[in-house]
Formats: structure tokens, C-alpha cells, sequence
């Protein structure tokens, strides 16, 4: 049965209030326009991964362990500030965007239990 994730709904609207207010050309703080996105994206990721594998297992009270936060935040890094700026123009590889998914990663394992309830 799916149930509210209010938490998840909380970034979700967050991400979309960034990608109209980008789109939108209105201007922001740096930070806002620079790293926000990049700060929601392993909380977001994780999180529905998370849901995924709850709904896959049919365990409701599954959460996922440090080494597993910790590889997918390093397989993101790697892809997006690694792998693809060296294909495509469109990406740039910053530390700071490292940073921000390591930040985003280790606050969704510190508190994916508040997060992510049973």
C-alpha cells in the first residue's frame, strides 16, 4: 500500500520551486542557484531508493547502511563530476558539487529513520 512520505513531498516541492525559479530566470542567491539542487539530489535519490527497494522486499522497515549511502554518493560524484563533463559540454566538474552530495548523503543516513518511518 503506498503512504505518504511527507518528508520526500518536502524535497520534491523544494526541487521544483528551484527548477521554476531557474527557469524562470529569477534571480537568487548563489548558493540557491549554484548548489541547492545538488544538496537535494542524494536525499531525493536515496529516499526513493529506499521506498523502491521497502516496496520490492515487501519490508516496511528496511533503511539503507552507511557503505550503501556512501557507494552511491561516490558513483553520483564520479558520474556527474567525473564521467560526463568529459562527454558533454553541458556538465562542469566542481568540488563544491561533491561536497553537496556528500553533505545531502550523510544528512539523509543520519536521519532517514525520521525521514523515512516504518
Amino acid at each position: 500500500m503506498l503512504r505518504p512520505y511527507p518528508f520526500l513531498s518536502f524535497l520534491l516541492a523544494f526541487y521544483v520551486v528551484h527548477l521554476v525559479l531557474k527557469f524562470g530566470q529569477v534571480p537568487v542567491p548563489p548558493f540557491f542557484s549554484h548548489y541547492f539542487a545538488d544538496l537535494l539530489c542524494m536525499p531525493l535519490l536515496l529516499s526513493c531508493a529506499a521506498l523502491i527497494m521497502r516496496w520490492l522486499r515487501a519490508e516496511e522497515g528496511l533503511y539503507l547502511s552507511g557503505a550503501m549511502v556512501l557507494v552511491a554518493t561516490l558513483y553520483v560524484s564520479l558520474v556527474f563530476e567525473c564521467v560526463l563533463p568529459l562527454f558533454f559540454q553541458r556538465y562542469t566538474a566542481d568540488v563544491c558539487d561533491v561536497v553537496m552530495y556528500g553533505v545531502g548523503g550523510g544528512l539523509f543516513f543520519v536521519f532517514q529513520k525520521r525521514w523515512l518511518p516504518k
